[in-house]
């Protein structure tokens, strides 16, 4: 077999125009294998470049909210503050909108996630979450906040587009993370359109 593959390769060089020289110089160069240095290097350099992305961390604030254990981009989360009192706002208030709370000294609008998401929800919240631009903030009651865990950008996956079409088309991706020492599957929830998602039950 390999001697008719140098035929061939003989009778390409003799059919080929000016420039064949080249050419088979360069199947030539292509053909030779490496030598052990080198395989070497080249397999150092795509593991450095593997390490280099795999040492990119992002950081999760993960909440529970019932059975449900939810996240957000940490940098996405305004403040989480301990559970206030809701003040019910006449006529406005709703099945999202849970009415207005005291959080750190501003008046701001409390959503009900759990509702808007359609998740099952215990009745008292233990924390406040707040997220949303400067003037556009919102609160939501979560169970129990499990803190702040940084993650493996590898092990980031985009959610697939049954999930992504779920809970409101809120959901972003999907990161395992151990809670109470077993690794679970955690939705993180896009902060923008959640906080949109809120804004529609005043409309």
């Amino acid at each position: 077999m390999n001697t008719e593959i140098s035929t061939n390769r003989d009778e390409e060089r003799q059919l080929a125009p000016a420039g064949g020289a080249d050419l088979a110089r360069m199947r030539a160069l292509l053909d030779r294998p490496l030598p052990r240095d080198e395989l070497d290097a080249n397999t150092a350099l795509v593991a450095a470049r593997t390490e280099a992305r795999s040492g990119r961390m992002r950081s999760v604030l993960v909440f529970s909210v019932g059975d449900e254990v939810l996240a957000l981009e940490a940098d996405a989360t305004h403040r989480v503050v301990l559970a206030s009192v809701i003040r019910r706002v006449p006529h406005r208030s709703n099945l999202v909108f849970a009415g207005l709370a005291n959080v750190a000294g501003e008046l701001t609008p409390v959503a009900n996630i759990a509702t808007a998401l359609g998740v099952k929800s215990r009745a008292q919240q233990s924390h406040f979450i707040v997220i949303g631009a400067v003037g556009a903030r919102w609160a939501f009651g979560a169970d129990r906040v499990e803190g702040v865990r940084r993650v493996d950008e590898l092990r980031v996956v985009v959610a697939p587009t049954t999930v992504r079409h779920a809970a409101d088309g809120c959901t972003k991706s999907i990161v395992p993370i151990e809670i109470g020492g077993t690794e679970r599957l955690v939705a993180v929830l896009d902060a923008v359109k959640l906080s949109a998602l809120f804004a529609r039950s005043l409309s």
